[in-house]
């Protein structure tokens, strides 16, 4: 119980951690979303569209890492499983904040991102042969998930699914940190 009392914050490890995700989640995201906008419209470009999930998702998971060890190492301490599983959580929820701010400030910088994306991706679905009312139907369904994307509720659902999302995964990540650098020999 007296190491709990006096072990040092871990916050500063949760935030290194949390901007490592975020700008790599960002960046990757910001990145395949100037290639879809930008490439011809093909069946490919949309498999790369949905592609682009699974990818930010997967590199991710490095948050619970990268806390877990700055924190041991920093503090050359030891912390249980648990307490890793807590620093990798905070580091996803406080990753999905951070990646939400830079890509709303990003969409400031370059507001017709979305539009040309949102556009190659209706020339693509029209590219492949889709049915006009299944063509319709996409779009109907792509507009009113960008109108909901764009709107306060939308960017707040957002930060919540994606603090949820980052969140569980960084804690199994964060576990997996402590057990490799901060658990006793």
């Amino acid at each position: 119980m007296d190491n709990e009392q006096t072990a040092p914050s871990y916050w500063n490890s949760v935030l290194i951690g949390a901007l490592t995700v975020a700008l790599i989640t960002g960046g990757l995201g910001i990145i395949l979303m100037y290639y879809v906008a930008g490439a011809e419209p093909s069946m490919t470009l949309m498999v790369v569209s949905g592609l682009t999930l699974p990818l930010t998702c997967l590199f991710g998971l490095v948050g619970g890492v990268i806390a877990t060890r700055h924190y041991a190492k920093t503090f050359d301490i030891t912390f249980t499983i648990g307490q890793g599983a807590l620093i990798g959580l905070l580091t996803g929820a406080v990753a999905a904040i951070f990646a939400t701010v830079i890509s709303q400030l990003w969409m400031m910088i370059d507001p017709a991102l979305m539009e040309n994306f949102y556009e190659n991706m209706i020339y693509s679905m029209e590219q492949i042969g889709m049915p006009q009312a299944q063509l319709n139907d996409a779009i109907d369904n792509m507009e009113q998930t960008r109108a909901q994307q764009q709107s306060l509720g939308g960017i707040a659902l957002g930060v919540l699914i994606n603090a949820i999302v980052l969140g569980i995964v960084n804690a199994i990540t964060g576990m997996i940190g402590a057990k490799i650098f901060a658990s006793e020999e």
